[in-house]
């Protein structure tokens, strides 16, 4: 496989070999298998090398949000028990002021596209503790030559939105069938072909690109390319597609949006002929939205449901959404999904629930450090997994909305995802998304929240109206708020928490 990462470009054999040089570095600084390595990073080839060389050794790596504030860091590096961190030079002074002084700290130069590209536009400040520098540190190992270990998935931190964050943990898989027969369930979801062309446009420190890189190059490592782009930009993503005849990616709906939202004089400039699969999860789509995309790409648009937890167990494949409009799709092989009502008895066909699941490809997990968390989720071998939906008679999932997003105004179950699948679709409206405020009268009032294109000074009016036109009265948002910044993780995810300290 070819890496290409803006100015740069790596073959299969340099990043093979930095992972073993890096293996070795690591594990002369005592990192051993089960040991846990942080990664504070941007998009870049070296964090590719970094998981194939923690693979090595059986050691988790831990990728942190680069956002995060010291606090998340510093949380992040006790709870998972930090061997090493790795960042870039210009995340290292949050590093820096996260990490206890006993944990080793090797730091990354990012190349200066990629960090004008991530709008880091002054030199990065120096460091008053002692580091490694990754440049000199790397290329003084020798390859690693040491017997290899079976790999281990990363600890991912959930997003931390009802206290701090937990961190989703698994052993390695026992035995090579069952790692084979993860990787087979992966292939299908990622649709992973030898030669395939991929671009990342999500951040590492997320599960979904995680797991799709790793695809991609178990499938082709041999012809394949993969293109990496620090962060999403809707016209360079066209390009990019355009110029490198890109077959294959992984999105969010709220990329799709943004694609949608450029002029056609802009999207007719691009041939995206070239891609054959479009995979997306992360939050519900949007029919319309999702719709219009099929239209512009073709039938390549494919979605998956599932969570860190429990991993991919629905697939829909793009005629299965035509003739299932809003559809998650259909269990995955070795996958079980069911709905529970209130009560924890199974729901029959058509009734909301809370979704539960489970994924036999995947190994158990548990939240580091909080087993019990882990074991209120456990109804009888499934998961239970906050997200509220039905299936219908035919066996599809259809997603509602999160459980703890759901607003209860009144007595009257109210699913904010409904509102946001028409929010979008409004003149003017750039983002945006809807959520519950305290009410002393019916306990939780319904309001949403927009960035616009362009200021317009009666915009909560006219959206207040254009809302009224399309959903039944009790969910139309009793205030709409205005915001010139949304928040919105890099995953694509609404930080509806921050929404709340913003309005409020």
């Amino acid at each position: 496989m070819k890496f290409i990462s803006l100015e740069r470009t790596f073959e299969q054999s340099d990043l093979d070999r930095m992972a073993r040089q890096v293996a070795s570095g690591f594990a002369r600084l005592g990192v051993r298998e089960g040991d846990a390595v942080g990664l504070l990073m941007v998009n870049e080839v070296e964090v590719i090398a970094i998981n194939e060389a923690l693979a090595l050794l059986g050691a988790y790596s831990v990728p942190i949000a680069w956002h995060n504030t010291v606090e998340e860091i510093s949380h992040i590096a006790c709870d998972s028990g930090l061997k090493i961190m790795v960042s870039h030079n210009v995340l290292a002074p949050r590093a820096t002021a996260a990490l206890p002084a006993s944990i080793p700290l090797v730091v990354v130069d990012l190349p200066r596209p990629t960090a004008k590209a991530m709008g880091y536009d002054s030199a990065p400040p120096a460091l008053d503790r002692s580091h490694l520098d990754w440049s000199s540190w790397v290329h003084t190992q020798d390859e690693w030559q040491g017997g290899l270990r079976p790999p281990r998935p990363g600890i991912i931190y959930t997003s931390g939105t009802t206290g701090k964050p937990k961190g989703v943990m698994r052993q390695a898989h026992a035995t090579a069938e069952a790692r084979q027969m993860q990787s087979q369930l992966l292939a299908h979801v990622w649709g992973a072909r030898p030669g395939m062309r991929s671009l990342l446009i999500a951040p590492l420190y997320h599960s979904a690109p995680l797991a799709y890189v790793r695809s991609a190059i178990a499938a082709s490592r041999d012809d394949g390319e993969l293109h990496l782009m620090p962060r999403f930009d809707a016209e360079e993503t066209l390009r990019v597609i355009r110029d490198a005849g890109i077959t294959s990616m992984w999105m969010v709906p709220t990329m799709f949006v943004k694609l949608l939202q450029l002029p056609h004089t802009v999207r007719s400039n691009y041939d995206v002929s070239s891609l054959e699969n479009i995979v997306h999860s992360g939050a519900p789509c949007p029919i319309d939205i999702k719709l219009q995309m099929i239209d512009w790409f073709g039938p390549v648009i494919n979605e998956f449901y599932g969570s860190t937890e429990v991993g991919p167990v629905t697939y829909a494949s793009s005629a299965d959404y035509l003739a299932h409009p809003g559809t998650a799709g259909k269990a995955l092989d070795g996958c079980t999904v069911a709905i529970i009502g209130d009560n924890g008895a199974p729901a029959p066909p058509g009734t909301i629930g809370e979704i539960v699941a489970a994924n036999s490809t995947y190994a158990n997990f548990t939240y580091r450090n909080r087993q019990a968390e882990r074991d209120e989720l456990d109804l009888d071998g499934l998961v239970l997994t906050g997200d509220i939906g039905f299936i219908d008679n035919d066996g599809y999932l259809f997603l509602k909305d999160r459980k703890k997003d759901m607003v209860i105004s009144g007595g009257v179950n109210l699913y904010p995802a409904e509102v946001e699948e028409v929010l979008l679709q409004l003149t003017n409206v750039r983002d945006g998304a809807a959520f519950g405020l305290p009410d002393d009268v019916y306990g939780e009032k319904l309001v949403v929240a927009v960035s616009l294109i362009q200021a317009e000074a009666e915009a909560p009016a006219r959206i207040t109206q254009q809302l009224r036109e399309r959903l039944s009265p009790t969910k139309v948002p009793k205030q709409v708020f205005v915001l010139d910044e949304f928040p919105r993780t890099e995953a694509g995810k609404v930080s509806k928490h921050k929404l709340r300290t913003l309005v409020s």
